[in-house]
């Protein structure tokens, strides 16, 4: 996968997605004085792989265009990117089974409806308060504490 000359010299990295299928599959066996010295070789073999699609065989670009399947957690092309196609098919077929099966009852539903939106405002709450509080004063100077020594 890799041919580092001993002398220290250029790296050369295996990008084809054919040979190669995820990108730690190239960094995982570089030592990490190696991956140090190429660093730039190692990010651009890593991004042109990140860039195809997952699926077995596929070279199609996915930088511009791709989904990522939900269950797998892969990037494919539109071709291979339904879940029956690249074979999360299964995991489909059982969360919608288990949906339809057991429903949450429209009230449980509701409930985290209004949780999502009550935390929503307590997010816009704290940042409004944050920036409404004022800075302390720096410094120990004349007038800069609250108390006066003259009483």
């Amino acid at each position: 996968m890799t041919s580092p000359s001993p002398s220290g010299g250029d790296l050369k990295l295996e990008t084809d997605p054919k040979l190669v299928t995820k990108a730690t599959e190239i960094v995982q066996p570089l030592p990490s004085s190696t991956v140090d010295r190429n660093l730039d070789t190692v990010l651009e073999a890593v991004k042109t792989v990140d860039q195809t699609c997952d699926y077995k065989r596929c070279k199609q670009k996915t930088n511009m265009m791709g989904s990522n399947c939900g269950f797998c957690k892969q990037r494919f092309c539109f071709k291979h990117g339904l879940p029956e196609i690249h074979g999360c098919g299964e995991d489909v077929k059982r969360k919608e089974r288990e949906e339809f099966l057991h429903p949450l009852p429209a009230k449980t539903v509701q409930a985290q409806e209004d949780l999502k939106k009550a935390h929503g405002r307590l997010e816009q709450k704290l940042k409004s308060m944050n920036l409404s509080r004022k800075a302390k004063p720096s410094g120990g100077g004349e007038g800069s504490s609250g108390k006066s020594g003259d009483t």
